[in-house]
């Protein structure tokens, strides 16, 4: 019940954030833009859960004035090489769901904390709460950062230190 209101909840706000997205690139006189960048990201777990992690993604970007940007970022982490026990691999995939804002120090390098949550994508494996710093180098077609991603469930935690390379795509008019 509570993960099925965690799901409605992400996806409410997901579909808020993207249509007040749509009305502001119909009219941009202040200069702001909204971008979408994919990207690839490869991790290295901090725990011995996994041997790395691909990690997909897809990023709703929307410059403010001035120097920040509203982030929304989805995607899916692979943990590849999970361990077995009895033969049943432990461990599970997960779908992220973040919102962040992006500060940016002269017109390419940032710092960018992100909130949200992850979605387990195996049975019995629930949502954690993900909390991930980033610092990055960015420019008007790729971006390219460095963060930790932090996951937090039933009192354990577990992380990931990853490298993240993106392609933008300009969506304002």
């Amino acid at each position: 019940m509570i993960r099925n209101s965690v799901k409605m909840l992400a996806v409410a706000a997901m579909v808020t954030f993207c249509a007040g997205n749509i009305n502001a690139q119909q009219s941009n006189p202040d200069g702001t833009r909204t971008r979408l960048g994919v990207a690839l990201g490869l991790g290295v777990p901090t725990k011995d859960y996994a041997d790395f992690v691909i990690a997909p993604d897809i990023r709703l970007q929307h410059d403010l004035v001035g120097r920040t940007s509203l982030t929304l970022t989805t995607g899916y982490y692979g943990f590849i090489g999970k361990p077995k026990i009895n033969g049943e691999t432990i461990g599970t995939d997960m779908i992220p769901l973040k919102a962040g804002a992006k500060f940016f120090f002269g017109n390419t390098f940032y710092v960018q904390p992100e909130l949200g949550a992850a979605f387990a994508t195996k049975s019995g494996y629930g949502t954690s709460f993900v909390w991930a710093p980033n610092i990055g180098y960015a420019n008007q077609k790729w971006d390219v950062g460095l963060r930790y991603e932090g996951f937090e469930r039933n009192g354990g935690s577990n992380g990931m230190v990853a490298v993240r390379a993106a392609y933008s795509f300009n969506l304002s008019k």
